[in-house]
């Protein structure tokens, strides 16, 4: 591998979150394309939170071809669609190679990827219905599999946030994030930050009293468990649970543009979905169950 090769690829793995916490989809797809922009962007005074407002424009775009339930529509929907996801990439890498992120960031990227994710399936709704034909047949795919995948997501978020918190050697503390929060509201009161980003502040301290609240007990994660079996333990759940990410759903809603076959994707969603999310919970309870056994 020539030099240059080899400096670019370090400088791509230092923007990445971890081995673990990665969508495949995106570290082999997204991600590399993001790149390129992360590099062209890092220059100028663009910050991630700007990335993360503009973004919503191909995502709302997106959803608005699909909306359609033409052959046309799907096809715009899907490339729009696929530009959204790689510039969705943007965002967090630019803030970790800038060392700039911050709770307001995390916040506005994670209330843009709602906004863009509930958008598309109340679109997919309608395209289902204006292709099929059949308005209830739409409903009785798509709802469950809204619900489906908006579960998995939230379940996905719980581990992705145990392992960071117990790999970097932080105890889960609810106490502990709330205070950071409060301190950077007050920070956004006293320079006179607008009123949004200080109610988006305190929306997610709600968000992490009900996260630490639906979160798991695992008994295994005391003090007295090693980290390095802990993560051995762990590390299979997680790796099989971002195999359904939403990176993946979002590819697989492109490939159903691409195929002009919205309602494709909305039973795979909530058949597969339902399985993967069903092996997972499996796997989980197996490893903890071992984890029990060692630390008794």
């Amino acid at each position: 591998m020539t030099s240059w090769a080899g400096r670019w690829l370090a400088d791509y793995r230092r923007m990445l979150k971890g081995p673990e916490l990665e969508e495949p989809f995106d570290v082999w797809l997204y991600r590399p394309l993001a790149y390129l922009l992360v590099k062209a962007i890092a220059p100028t005074p663009i910050t991630p939170n700007q990335v993360t407002a503009f973004n919503l424009l191909p995502g709302l775009a997106a959803a608005w071809c699909y909306w359609q339930g033409t052959p046309g529509g799907y096809l715009a929907g899907a490339v729009l669609l696929f530009a959204t996801n790689v510039i969705d990439c943007v965002d967090g890498m630019l803030a970790r190679v800038r060392g700039a992120g911050t709770v307001t960031g995390y916040i506005l990227d994670g209330l843009a990827d709602y906004i863009i994710q509930v958008s598309l399936f109340v679109a997919l709704l309608h395209g289902v219905a204006v292709t099929e034909g059949d308005p209830w047949l739409s409903l009785a795919c798509g709802v469950p599999a809204g619900l489906v995948f908006a579960w998995w997501c939230a379940r996905l978020d719980l581990l992705r946030g145990e392992w960071l918190a117990r790999v970097h050697g932080r105890r889960r503390d609810p106490h502990a994030e709330l205070a950071a929060l409060r301190r950077e509201a007050e920070q956004w009161r006293r320079q006179g930050g607008h009123h949004l980003e200080r109610a988006l502040v305190g929306a997610f301290g709600i968000y992490v009293r009900l996260w630490y609240r639906g979160g798991d007990s695992d008994p295994a994660t005391a003090d007295n468990e090693p980290l390095a079996e802990w993560m051995c333990r762990k590390r299979p759940v997680l790796r099989m649970a971002v195999l359904m990410g939403p990176s993946t759903h979002i590819t697989l809603i492109v490939i159903a543009g691409l195929l002009a076959r919205p309602l494709w994707y909305l039973w795979t969603a909530l058949v597969l979905g339902a399985f993967w999310g069903a092996m997972v919970l499996g796997l989980q309870a197996v490893r903890e169950r071992g984890g029990l056994v060692r630390t008794s």
